[in-house]
């Protein structure tokens, strides 16, 4: 196939990709929009046959022989294989032929009133049944079924003993009243259970309301049949009004939490209305509904739902929803001129530019992705690599280096978005933290790979296979974005004064920017005036700071109990993003770089529960 030169087979591929992708999606729509109407279409029929089957029985008592076997071949229509209906269909068929024994039946066979198909054979006098109001018959005719009914109770075997238990009632509604009573709500009760065990819940609906009709009284049935009623009623609004399918669900599990699978279905709903509300961007009210969902069954997958419209509903909605001591930032919103290029900023401004990549745990599955957000947009989180982490984007942007997790490529690799080109830099699970020289074409790793386990400092030429050169003792490198300098946490060469350290991309000229041994990761700043880092030990948790590259003086960013870590500075400079878990989930924030209150920039799409395993970057 030829393409003009000025289109790249690349852009092809990519858009043969999306065209499949887009199929793919349409045909999965379908199939479940299929899928949605047969359950409805077989909740109407299994109704229906509920209906059928209460008149039949209903006309059966009151001795309405033809309307009852009209109702049995609604049935049975709807049904072939339904042994409610070939059983009262059998009972009629002996009612008309006169009540004869069970020696002639026995003798005749049941196939005279159920064909070798399953569907009830019609009698010769089907459309003539006479009405039955109680018959005449002899008492050794009554005795025989009422024998055939105790040895089917005994065995258990319901159907059997209920259709003969009919029969004798029947037949004479005076024979052994209260025994023939009690055992037809037996056989009601117990052939009730066994349809609702098999799912066949509109028949056990009607046997329930059968067995209360003749005892009103049992508490317990009365309690069976109205949860399976609820529940029914459930089936029915279950993907067409998804508020009364809350409403009615809600209902049944403060009734019975553990009914069927109530609680499964209720978290469904909830999280299908919140779906819904995200779709229409009604943060606040999806995350309630998320809420709720978690609130019936944890789920991880619910978790990121939830923290990500957590996070917009306080984008979005104002301040009040916001975490005390986070200011709120207005997406779209213009900062105002830095004073005196100093890079302070007023209070009521929020960084609007750029993008962050981070990486983070997906909270299913367990593997690493790597993903980008847009700052000051109410956009979602791209996936950009799986089984990746810790991203550092080359300054011309053209190419992302990462630590690859696949198996047969771990170490530190490359990836070209444009171009899908991945190229592995090195072949040691262990290396990590990579970072760019301002030329970009050497990168700065740490990794522990040698025998004694100890963290060194490498640096590799950016290409495959190419050359590694070792700095010495330190971690969590970064390469100053215009000059040969390299920050990193490490120690004296005597391992004492340990802290933040600069030295040159050959090891040389060493020399400490902090004194405290926890302080890590350090970031500088695009124009290297300060170095931003994290650290868990200069005021009892970890929070954010940053050193004058200078002077050497600390200055803290952040003040709070929970956890703020992975410093990012903006490509101007006057922010530092990090990550925190000070709503109860993480998210990132970006603070001045002179200080102030914490933006809420966005929700991150995973798990940082093993923070040091990821990082943040802030990109144009």
């Amino acid at each position: 196939m030829s393409h003009d030169s000025r289109f790249p087979a690349w852009a092809w591929w990519i858009l043969g990709a999306i065209t499949i992708l887009a199929i793919s999606i349409l045909v999965f729509s379908v199939i479940l929009g299929i899928r949605a109407g047969q359950e409805q279409v077989e909740i109407q029929r299994r109704q229906q046959i509920g209906i059928a089957l209460q008149r039949a029985t209903d006309a059966q008592v009151e001795g309405d022989l033809q309307a009852a076997l009209a109702e049995y071949q609604k049935i049975l229509v709807l049904d072939p294989s339904n042994d409610l209906a070939q059983q009262g269909v059998q009972t009629l068929l002996t009612l008309a032929r006169g009540a004869e024994p069970a020696a002639a039946r026995a003798a005749s066979g049941s196939a005279a009133a159920v064909s070798p198909l399953g569907s009830p054979a019609t009698p010769p006098a089907a459309a003539t049944l006479p009405e039955v109001k109680g018959t005449s018959v002899p008492a050794s005719t009554l005795v025989t079924y009422w024998e055939d009914a105790q040895r089917a109770v005994k065995a258990g075997r319901w159907q059997e003993a209920l259709s003969n238990l009919v029969l004798v009632q029947q037949m004479d509604p005076t024979y052994r009243v209260s025994e023939v009573s009690e055992q037809l709500f037996t056989a009601y009760v117990n052939l009730a259970l066994e349809k609702d065990n098999a799912d066949n819940l509109e028949e056990a609906l009607v046997l329930y309301q059968k067995a209360l009709d003749l005892r009103p009284a049992a508490i317990d049935i009365q309690r069976d049949r109205d949860l399976l009623e609820q529940y029914l009623q459930v089936l029915t609004d279950t993907g067409v009004d998804w508020e009364l399918t809350i409403q009615k669900l809600t209902e049944l599990f403060a009734l019975e939490p553990d009914y069927r699978d109530v609680a499964e279905r209720l978290q469904q709903a909830h999280t299908a209305r919140a779906d819904e509300l995200a779709s229409d961007e009604d943060w606040c009210a999806a995350q309630d509904e998320y809420n709720a969902a978690l609130s019936v069954v944890s789920d991880a997958d619910l978790i990121v739902k939830r923290d990500a419209a957590q996070t917009q509903c306080r984008l979005v909605a104002g301040g009040d929803s916001a975490a005390p001591g986070t200011a709120r930032l207005t997406p779209g919103a213009t900062p105002a001129t830095s004073m005196a290029g100093s890079g302070t900023v007023s209070s009521g401004e929020g960084p609007t530019s750029g993008r962050l990549l981070y990486s983070a745990s997906d909270p299913v599955n367990g593997r690493s992705q790597i993903l980008s957000v847009t700052v000051g947009k109410n956009t979602p989180a791209q996936l950009l690599l799986d089984d990746a982490a810790q991203p550092s984007l080359r300054s011309d942007g053209v190419r992302l280096a990462f630590r690859n997790l696949r198996n047969d490529m771990a170490g530190i690799s490359s990836f070209d978005p444009s171009t899908g080109l991945m190229l592995r830099f090195s072949q040691y699970a262990e290396d990590s933290l990579p970072s760019w020289n301002a030329q970009g074409s050497r990168i700065v790793i740490a990794s522990n790979r040698e025998g004694d386990r100890r963290w060194r400092i490498y640096t590799l030429w950016a290409e495959a296979d190419g050359g590694t050169e070792t700095l010495g003792f330190g971690e969590s490198p970064d390469w100053h974005p215009g000059s040969d300098l390299i920050a990193f946490r490490g120690c004296d060469q005597s391992g004492n004064r340990c802290g933040i350290w600069t030295f040159s991309s050959s090891g040389a000229n060493a020399a400490p920017l902090t004194n405290v041994p926890a302080d890590d990761r350090p970031r500088w700043s695009p124009t290297g005036s300060f170095v931003a880092f994290m650290s868990n030990s200069r005021d009892g948790n970890y929070e954010i700071y940053t050193v004058d590259a200078s002077t050497r003086e600390v200055h803290r960013l952040t003040n709070d109990p929970a956890i703020d870590v992975l410093p990012a500075v903006s490509p101007d400079g006057r922010w530092v993003a990090f990550a925190s878990n000070r709503d109860g989930s993480w998210e990132i924030y970006a603070v001045s770089s002179s200080g102030g209150e914490p933006r809420l920039i966005a929700p991150i799409v995973g798990s940082l529960s093993n923070f040091l395993e990821h990082r943040l970057e802030w990109v144009n």
